[in-house]
């Protein structure tokens, strides 16, 4: 099995494992998620959609009332059978869905006028060739739509070293230059960029999506605490207690490139 096949692999096992309950929790967030990422996509009647690693399928339900078509894409089927039945409990026509690989999309060059990726880009293992795919299956005057978290370079590694303990598909959670030459990489040119907030997640809710294989969720909850504790944010999740709760925050960032 090759690198690239091993690590696919693992993230259909965690996200399998982990679909219905992420599910749950972004529905249950999604109201507390700003605007500014859909008016930066600027979704139009005429549009037809890639969503790439759609998940839940949150993203591509919001966008379909307001675009021609939707094709959301993931990797793994327990996370599309999730996007399915979301689809279903809307009514919603105008969607398809896809297994497949963000770094081999099955589609024909510039076969998208929008094509989006939400808080996915971390867990790629080619994050380069996922960019280059996103612009090859854009037409000329489309846009490409990325929003995911976001990290200073020095405080990456401690953020990954946790998130890897946690999820094992994670990979690496980009700073913002590195996205911006990822686009460059790509032959897209510069972005317009968003910095952005999560806001408070409870991270015992983000620890009930997660399957860690190595570690255990109280040696995981342990690490955080000590660093709401401290005050100090070495770890990257902003940790901190709200009433007696522990609470995490995720900075991000929204970027868009217009397809020369």
């Amino acid at each position: 099995m090759t690198q690239a096949s091993a690590h696919n692999a693992t993230v259909i096992d965690q996200h399998n494992r982990q679909a219905g309950e992420y599910a749950r929790l972004t529905a249950s967030l999604a109201s507390d998620r700003p605007t500014s990422f859909r008016e930066l996509m600027a979704p139009a009647p005429g549009d037809r959609v890639l969503d790439i690693a759609c998940g839940p399928g949150l993203l591509s339900t919001g966008l379909a009332p307001h675009v021609a078509e939707v094709v959301g894409l993931d990797l793994t089927p327990g996370m599309l059978s999730e996007a399915g039945k979301r689809q279903a409990s809307l009514g919603i026509e105008n969607i398809i869905w896809v297994e497949g690989d963000a770094a081999a999309l099955p589609f024909a060059d510039a076969s998208f006028t929008l094509i989006v990726c939400s808080a996915a880009f971390h867990h790629f293992e080619r994050p380069a060739q996922v960019m280059k795919e996103m612009a090859r299956v854009c037409r000329a005057g489309g846009r490409i739509a990325v929003t995911d978290v976001t990290q200073t370079p020095e405080k990456a590694a401690a953020y990954d070293r946790i998130e890897l303990m946690r999820d094992p598909s994670h990979r690496h959670a980009h700073s913002v230059e590195e996205f911006l030459e990822l686009g460059r990489g790509a032959g897209l040119g510069e972005a317009i960029v968003r910095p952005g907030q999560s806001g408070e997640i409870p991270f015992d809710a983000v620890l009930a999506t997660s399957h860690p294989r190595d570690h255990s969720k109280d040696e995981i909850r342990a690490l955080l605490e000590e660093d709401a504790r401290s005050g100090k944010n070495k770890l990257g999740f902003q940790a901190h207690f709200t009433d007696g709760r522990l609470m995490a925050a995720y900075s991000t960032s929204a970027f868009r490139w217009d397809r020369p």
